[in-house]
């Protein structure tokens, strides 16, 4: 598979131009320092900046103003038909940064680009009223040639339930992450829906999705590849591609945090304004741990608490039945399950037929989720990169035990696993011909049970004193 590659992080840059609105085409393959493409699963289109070192004064000569484009294509050496390709869906130049003068006669400066559905997105908005699923919307925000006329492929899950909306004249992009919070999928009933774009396309899609996607690598901590002398000295490029270079723990259990923010346990008093009831919703961490697939998808053994449901007091309260930690109110509308706000035709025998919001079903989930990706298990690792790999992907990752070992087990039994892919940033260099990618990947289990102790307890000691004579 890598027979064609002499080095782990060789790439080869096709095409690297940069189209200005005067007309003029400058071919920076022979002139950029450095390029960085960013990408995360919480941004909705890509962003990315290339150092260029300049002795022909082309920002005055071309010129370049923010209203340019750059065109691009990036390659692995044998894995060309997975070219990291903005040739015909170019990048919007909107930021000229950083001019500065190393010698006399030259310059140096950074073009910062982001994908021009971004730039469209803050110059349209949304007046429009809307009787359909959600996916079906969202393909509607995304392709009209009125909005944001994306011609890039697509990922979107269908979505249940049909809704009836007016769009107050928000931002497309506004709009879209406003109906993620309701969003529920058709396949699995999940809740947790994604808006973002990577290297594929722009993808509108549930978590659990991603999680069923299969692994793209396996990766590890180790040594530099071994020489092979035998073949003109060339290091074996199998092992390095699958070696991290650097890694970095970024978060692991911020108890508080995860109180506070209702990861642990929360509550939601649903108002109908129909039927002038109040429902109530409670969310329980363990008790619901399993109610949608997590980063092992369907190897639940794999996929266990990253707290464990010892008794915290005397009586008996573990860490998740705290559910007034978070508590929210919601308004809703419903008759017999459906929006009593809007209806269908009159003479019709399904009079009612559009769905009612669903924050009641979706939010406490989507809350927990999500605070379990942000401040989770969460590493940063760096490796030499490849043009197969971008955020949204699934990986696996083999973590080394620090310090002592207390048995036979050489990478850690809790962390190691699979993990996702959350942001990345691909980092090309021209100096060193080299392409190595910084990325975040983040898990919402551990691979095994934590051990408890049951009579684990808070320590207390004798009842204090109350004093309230200050006078004597």
């Amino acid at each position: 598979m890598f027979s064609g590659i002499n080095f782990a992080g060789e790439f080869n840059i096709q095409e690297l131009k940069l189209f200005t609105s005067s007309g003029n085409v400058i071919d920076l393959s022979g002139s950029y320092i450095t390029m960085n493409i960013y990408e995360d699963i919480f941004s909705p289109c890509l962003t990315g900046d290339i150092t260029v070192v300049d002795t022909n004064a082309i920002i005055m000569n071309a010129p370049i103003t923010g209203q340019d484009y750059l065109s691009f294509k990036i390659t692995t050496p044998s894995l060309e038909k997975k070219a990291i390709d903005f040739t015909e869906t170019v990048m919007s130049i909107y930021r000229i940064d950083t001019r500065i003068a190393p010698s006399t006669g030259s310059e140096v400066f950074v073009l910062h680009f982001s994908s021009p559905e971004g730039l469209r997105d803050s110059r349209v908005r949304v007046s429009k009223s809307y009787a359909n699923s959600i996916d079906v919307i969202v393909e509607d925000l995304l392709t009209s040639k009125f909005y944001i006329n994306s011609q890039k492929d697509l990922f979107i899950e269908p979505t249940t339930g049909i809704r009836k909306i007016v769009a107050p004249n928000h931002h497309p992009f506004k709009l879209i992450n406003h109906l993620k919070r309701e969003t529920i999928s058709e396949n699995n009933g999940s809740p947790n829906f994604l808006f973002f774009e990577n290297l594929y396309g722009i993808h509108f899609r549930s978590l659990d999705s991603l999680y069923a996607q299969k692994d793209i690598g396996q990766f590890h901590s180790g040594d530099i590849g071994t020489i092979d002398f035998q073949k003109g000295g060339v290091t074996n490029v199998a092992y390095d591609l699958q070696r991290v270079i650097d890694y970095q723990f970024n978060a692991n259990n911020d108890t508080l945090r995860n109180i506070r923010g209702g990861m642990l346990g929360s509550n939601m008093l649903t108002h109908d304004i129909f039927s002038k009831s109040y429902t109530s919703t409670t969310f329980d961490y363990m008790d619901n741990f399993n109610d949608y697939k997590r980063v092992n998808y369907d190897n639940k053994d794999k996929d266990n608490p990253i707290y464990n449901d010892v008794p915290l007091d005397e009586f008996d309260n573990t860490i998740s039945e705290f559910d007034a930690s978070r508590i929210h109110l919601h308004p809703t509308s419903t008759n017999n399950g459906k929006d009593a706000q809007h209806y269908g035709d009159v003479l019709s025998a399904t009079r009612n037929i559009y769905s009612p919001n669903n924050i009641d079903k979706t939010h406490l989930s989507r809350q927990s989720k999500y605070m379990e990706l942000n401040s989770g298990s969460s590493i940063t690792i760096e490796i030499n990169g490849t043009t197969t790999i971008s955020a949204g992907n699934m990986i696996e990752f083999n973590m080394p035990i620090s310090g002592t070992q207390h048995g036979d087990d050489k990478i850690d039994k809790y962390f190691s696993g699979r993990y996702l892919i959350q942001a990345s940033r691909h980092m090309f260099d021209q100096s060193t011909k080299k392409h190595t990618i910084l990325m975040t990947i983040v898990k919402d289990s551990l691979n095994e049970k934590l051990p408890k102790n049951d009579i684990a307890i808070e320590p207390k000691g004798k009842k204090g004193i109350v004093v309230n004579n200050f006078y004597s």
